[in-house]
């Protein structure tokens, strides 16, 4: 993209010196003001499958933030996974590729990202092939994956270990009840509790189960209270857990929440959403509350729950609607949202004092059905996706510096 032509210099006959100075140095400086607004076009992907050139700066971003592109895995993915190891890098896992019939690639492959070299290494690949997953690091440093569907869109209820020593995955204990679509989080004590998900019925699950990584055994929770799937699961500051929203692809979505107690194995409501919403995000703020974000069914809107008083709250809207995105708490507490169905490319910041969203720049690709991992320093991974632009699924990575 070419920057704008500078506004044609004044007249300048019969002006003073110090006044034909002045003209010149305006015009010079309009000039660069506009070569610098002006986006530069990212460079070709180069890897075999990668996505058409977008028009995207090489660092796109202003006092907000900045988006650079990193290196590529060495598969495309969607619906996959990833998580933080403990040593700082990033396990990516799983998840759909482009396909070459009726039934798409689901990938057993796994890649680690290395933020001090910004380059993907193979590690071992999962037995099972997996999209839609739930994955945790585990406090040894191990990494469990757990459950997802196959490329006949059947669901697992299988588990494996990732060992860090050996870079290879083991079998453990199999869940108690097939699920696709979950979610899952690390509870304080080291166990792993997998919330709802799809049965092999199609069913949206009442049932939660938790892993124990000291025996490798699975063991049933207390029911929900409803059947949830493309729902968000958050550690709470207190230990609890908080389960938001869920339903299908195409509606209808759940506005109600709920709260499990690993203390007591109880589940308790915690109030309902001004709107319904599956495939949204949910980010535990610094100060102890959840932001929800988004959701199918165009959600611009965001709300904030209040575990102590157990209030939800408005907390305005996004500069645009957003489904299948992320939400990433950055180390000064405000979050970044970024992507989603539709072609966005744009992402914004979110300020809990201000109660407020604003730009944070725009993103070299389009992506949803990606993932997006806080990184040590402080920089956040966006890693695939599909991309509605370039209509092909991503290998490429890019990294926001706050």
């Amino acid at each position: 993209m070419q920057p704008e032509p500078s506004p044609a210099p004044a007249r300048v006959i019969g002006l003073s010196l110090p006044v034909l100075l002045t003209a010149v140095l305006a015009a010079a400086l309009a000039g660069a003001v506009a070569c610098s607004s002006a986006p530069a076009a990212s460079p070709d992907a180069t890897a075999e499958g990668g996505a058409p050139e977008q028009e995207a700066p090489e660092d796109s971003g202003s006092a907000a933030g900045t988006f650079t592109l990193t290196g590529e895995m060495g598969n495309d993915r969607q619906y996959h996974a990833a998580v933080r190891l403990t040593d700082g890098r990033v396990m990516a896992v799983g998840g759909r590729g482009k396909g070459v019939s009726e039934w798409p690639i689901v990938h057993h492959s796994a890649e680690i990202y290395d933020p001090q070299t910004g380059t993907w290494t193979r590690t071992g690949a999962t037995e099972e092939d997996r999209q839609f997953p739930t994955l945790a690091t585990l406090p040894d440093g191990r990494v469990l994956i757990a459950g997802g569907n196959d490329n006949r869109l059947d669901p697992h209820k299988t588990a494996e270990v990732w060992d860090p020593q050996t870079g290879e995955w083991s079998p453990t204990g199999g869940m108690l009840r097939h699920r696709e679509q979950g979610a899952s989080v690390v509870l304080t004590d080291g166990r792993v509790i997998v919330t709802g998900g799809k049965s092999k019925t199609f069913t949206q699950q009442t049932h939660a189960e938790i892993y124990d990584p000291e025996t490798g055994e699975w063991s049933l929770t207390s029911e929900m209270e409803t059947g949830r799937a493309l729902h968000t699961a958050t550690l709470l500051s207190d230990g609890r857990v908080l389960v938001v929203g869920g339903g299908k692809f195409d509606g209808p979505y759940h506005a109600s929440a709920e709260i499990y107690d690993p203390a007591t194995d109880s589940w308790s409501g915690a109030g309902e959403m001004g709107t319904g919403r599956a495939l949204h995000t949910a980010t535990l703020l610094s100060d102890g509350r959840v932001l929800v974000t988004g959701g199918l069914g165009k959600r611009a809107s965001a709300e904030v729950y209040d575990p102590q008083a157990g209030t939800w709250t408005p907390a305005g809207d996004m500069s645009t609607s957003r489904a299948e995105h992320t939400a990433t708490l950055l180390t000064d507490g405000r979050v970044l949202v970024a992507g989603g169905v539709g072609k966005r490319r744009s992402a914004e910041l979110y300020d809990p004092d201000a109660n407020a969203f604003s730009s944070a720049g725009d993103m070299h690709f389009d992506r949803y059905r990606y993932t997006a991992t806080l990184l040590d320093d402080g920089r956040v991974l966006l890693t695939g996706g599909q991309s509605a632009i370039a209509e092909t699924v991503l290998a490429e990575s890019e990294l926001y510096t706050p």
